[in-house]
């Protein structure tokens, strides 16, 4: 599935201060799956842990339906991602999102699915852009 590039600088994300380490999951010896019993967070292929961190997004003026949402971006990180606390905004950098789509046994639309390579202004993202008229 196709996944577009979000400008965070033009596309207001708003943190609820929420960040939840994402649980391995293991093969049961019956075939079925769970998240692991021991706790244990997944990772991506270069050891980081996965997180999920969590964001409001915000109605668009231009949109009739008025309706704000939440949304899980899943990010990898040695530390826990910093995100403040309610209300403070949000910049990622390599934000992306990969629209839902429709399951042939249900009928019902997945939600979206967001990723990044981190949030701006922490290790391994880019500085937190200055506001014009102030120095860095």
């Amino acid at each position: 599935m196709r996944s577009y590039p979000i400008d965070t600088d033009r596309v207001t994300l708003i943190s609820t201060g929420t960040v939840t380490p994402v649980a391995k999951w293991v093969e049961l010896s019956d075939g079925s799956r769970r998240p692991d019993p021991q706790g244990r967070q997944d990772t991506d292929e270069h050891g980081r842990g996965l997180w999920r961190v969590e964001a409001l997004t915000p109605a668009d003026q231009d949109d009739e339906r008025d309706k704000s949402a939440v949304v899980e971006i899943l990010i990898a990180s040695h530390d826990c991602p910093a995100v403040g606390s309610l209300g403070q905004p949000l910049h990622f950098d390599g934000l992306v999102m990969t629209p839902g789509y429709v399951q042939r046994k249900t009928g019902q639309l997945t939600p979206s699915r967001w990723s990044a390579e981190g949030i701006r202004g922490q290790a391994g993202g880019r500085p937190a852009k200055a506001p014009q008229g102030e120095a860095a």
